[in-house]
């Protein structure tokens, strides 16, 4: 498994009691928050739901697929291959993917 370091600043971001969601937040502000925190790239960040809900309706198939392999997406905007650490494993992706659509579903009804 990769280390991750949290930055002081990630108390933004919820914690869940699910151990597998406390390990994606870990990757997720590792890894995947630099672009997923500022919407670099067309990133969608997980605080404003309206930017996950279509992406959410895909499924998690869909979404751990895209952020496995990479994806070109319209306008623009792309998701580099394991967010750009091509040494996260499967399982470490997926949690991340895990952690922000929990996230963005707990801001769903704060807009």
């Amino acid at each position: 498994a990769t280390a991750f370091i949290t930055h002081a600043g990630d108390d933004r971001y919820k914690d869940f009691d699910d151990e597998h969601l406390r390990f994606g937040k870990s990757v997720w502000i590792g890894t995947c928050e630099g672009c997923h925190g500022w919407g670099v790239a067309d990133a969608p960040i997980p605080l404003n739901y309206e930017e996950w809900e279509a992406r959410i309706a895909k499924g998690k198939d869909v979404l751990y697929q895209h952020a496995i392999e990479g994806f070109f997406g319209p306008d623009d905007s792309m998701m580099p291959e394991r967010g750009g650490n091509l040494e996260l494993t499967d399982d470490e992706v997926r949690a991340a993917v895990d952690y922000m659509v929990e996230l963005a579903l707990s801001h769903k009804n704060e807009e």
